[in-house]
């Protein structure tokens, strides 16, 4: 396979999402007055009085608030030039509370920050109780006075961090509205989206950045904190209130969610991970990135390049030698005879080669497997044999009605359960089955590394021929099998299926991965995909994608969530390249259209690799977060895998 990087994905930046009521408690006031004409006397106003609490997140998050963080959680990559960022799934949490101490209606100001910690300013985080945190300590933190629906026994997540180090790193609020948006996803509803998440025509989330680089080659930790009415004004202007602390003192806050990444090796990133795909250290070098175990000789060749291993084969009489095996994924096409299905027992599929003196046992070991999961699970193997009792019951009638027996009525044949059809659908999509059926001996599968394959149709039929051979003990049974072939769950799939089997930390470090396949390999307007099978992660880092037809070429890419926002390093400086305002196409690369930072203009002085925001977006030409978001993004990456 060849490949190469592309740009793709489009996104939409809205400022802010407020909104309609801030979490708090409210109390509504109705007065009605009737007035008739004519009539002088008054008519006592009618009044009604009603308290309503406006609930919101306020010292924790839920799991599934979170949709992404970037860095992904223990990555490796370089990213110095990174800011990070997470993302929310509810568009309006950033802004359901306040920040500013004296407002109480929502604004642009959001009440949660993203700030990032360097290898040795790592705070420790530690559970408290609402009671300990209201409790007055060393650590500076506000009177609070819990709401409705909060007890004093409810555990909360705190670090404390010293406020010399605090007031170099915590954002004003003019940053903060800088630092937070809305993101709108415009892609239709994808098949291809490796997640759990379901894929909307249009989703809509919230991002928050932070305003602080990590540090080259070292350990960086991030926190989503609460600066709920942590900002006072002094002399017309929101501040960050430190309570009057000194410097090494420790200020506490509230984190919702933190993840550490290591900015170490630039190799770590998802394009380059991509781009070094079957190049690890040590690995054979596999030229047609086939699931296949490399050969080193002419005589293992044959078989071991048709994905074949050898695997030790005990026989019933305790005798043991090695026979050759292969999975239902296999580099090209099945070039063996036609095999006899139904089969009455496993033994009927074992081949022996007089060549070799060995057995393949692949399409018995197939059909015993899908035996064995069809008893595994109850529902499916009562429902196979109760269907085929049926069904024999149905044909036993239409015999005794032709030879016309008085009274007798005929019924249809009856029609296979549902869910039974469905456990077989998923079982010819290779669900539920053991990996190491799959991929039968892990050098065909190295760390980093992708594997292209063809799905052995013949493999699949045994395997659920073996499945629904529950209830084929009688020859009329293997008979009645035969003769209802055609019309079994277990008919062939009908056309040729391939796919691929991706090893890599690109797979557990970015959610939100899409895949899609195509059957050309130059790309042509108005082409479609092919129809996807199936595509999961196998755990391990491993995804499994599975398409109908033949493959051509593959494209991996990330979706529009998982852009992220940088910086272009230049040496010991830092640049970037504008956008338009309208469309977000890049400038042409002219000086006129590119912002060198300055070190001492848009870097803060006290810490040298946190970023003056509002500075910056000045020499950005924005005046929002939508704008500066536009012009910081940085294009999420696509390689492209081409069939030679």
């Amino acid at each position: 396979m060849s490949n190469e990087e592309e740009p793709a994905g489009t996104v939409q930046f809205l400022q802010y999402h407020r909104p309609g009521l801030t979490a708090g408690d409210y109390e509504i006031r109705i007065e009605q007055v009737v007035k008739i004409t004519g009539h002088d006397s008054a008519i006592p106003p009618f009044k009604a009085e009603m308290n309503f609490t406006v609930a919101g997140e306020r010292f924790e998050l839920k799991p599934t608030d979170v949709h992404g963080v970037f860095p992904p959680d223990g990555n490796l990559g370089n990213h110095s030039n990174v800011f990070p960022h997470i993302i929310l799934n509810r568009s309006t949490l950033p802004w359901e509370r306040v920040a500013e101490r004296e407002s109480t209606q929502a604004t642009g100001v959001p009440w949660l920050a993203l700030l990032l910690f360097n290898e040795d300013e790592k705070p420790k985080s530690k559970n408290l109780t609402l009671a300990a945190l209201k409790e007055a300590g060393p650590e500076k933190f506000p009177p609070l006075t819990l709401e409705p629906g909060q007890q004093d026994n409810d555990e909360v997540t705190v670090i404390d961090v010293p406020a010399g180090r605090l007031k170099a790193i915590m954002p004003t609020t003019e940053e903060l509205s800088l630092l937070a948006h809305v993101r709108f996803g415009t892609e239709p509803v994808n098949p291809n989206r490796v997640d759990d998440a379901d894929d909307k025509d249009e989703e809509e989330f919230a991002v928050i950045i932070s305003n602080r680089l990590p540090q080259p080659g070292k350990t960086s930790f991030a926190h989503l904190v609460s600066v709920e009415k942590r900002f006072t004004q002094v002399g017309g202007k929101y501040v960050f209130d430190l309570q009057g602390a000194k410097d090494n003192d420790l200020i506490r806050l509230v984190s919702f969610k933190s993840w550490s990444f290591a900015c170490t090796d630039e190799k770590k990133d998802f394009q380059q991970l991509l781009l070094r795909l079957n190049k690890t250290s040590g690995q054979p070098t596999h030229s047609s990135a086939t699931l296949s175990l490399p050969h080193t000789t002419s005589a293992d060749e044959a078989l071991l390049s048709k994905g074949f291993v050898l695997l030790p084969h005990y026989f019933r009489h305790g005798d043991q030698t090695a026979s050759w095996f292969h999975g239902p994924l296999i580099p090209g096409q099945n070039t063996s005879p036609k095999i006899d299905l139904p089969a009455r027992a496993a033994d009927e599929l074992l081949r022996y080669d007089p060549a070799l003196s060995m057995f393949d046992v692949s399409y018995a070991a197939a059909w015993q497997l899908g035996r064995l999961m069809a008893l595994q699970d109850k529902t499916v193997s009562t429902g196979i044999y109760q269907w085929k009792r049926r069904r024999a019951q149905s044909a036993a009638q239409a015999k005794q009605w032709v030879h016309r027996l008085p009274f007798q009525k005929t019924t249809p044949a009856p029609e296979i359960p549902q869910p039974v059809a469905s456990w077989f659908d998923s079982l010819r999509n290779l669900e539920g089955l053991p990996f190491n059926y799959l991929v039968a001996d892990e050098r065909m599968l190295p760390p980093e590394s992708i594997r292209f394959f063809r799905v052995d149709e013949a493999w699949l039929d045994c395997l659920a021929d073996g499945a629904r051979s529950i209830g084929r003990v009688a020859s009329s049974d293997h008979a009645a099998d035969q003769l209802q072939a055609k019309n079994s769950p277990a008919a062939g799939l009908g056309e040729p299926h391939t796919g691929f089997l991706l090893r890599s930390e690109v797979v557990s470090g970015w959610p939100g991965l899409l895949v899609e396949a195509f059957a050309d390999r130059k790309m042509r307007e108005g082409e479609q995909s092919l129809d996807v099978v199936r595509m999961a992660r196998l755990g391990g880092g491993v995804l499994l994608c599975v398409f109908k037809g033949d493959i051509g070429r593959v494209e991996i890419y990330l979706k529009a969530e998982t852009l992220h926002f940088g910086l272009h390093p230049d040496g010991s400086t830092y640049y970037k390249k504008l956008r338009k305002p309208d469309s977000g196409e890049q400038l042409p690369d002219t000086p006129e259209n590119t912002v060198k930072l300055d070190s001492t203009v848009h870097w803060r002085k006290d810490s040298p690799r946190t970023l003056n925001v509002t500075v910056l977006a000045q020499s950005l030409q924005t005046s929002n977060s939508s704008q500066y978001a536009l012009q910081m993004v940085e294009g999420a990456e696509k390689v492209i895998f081409r069939a030679r």
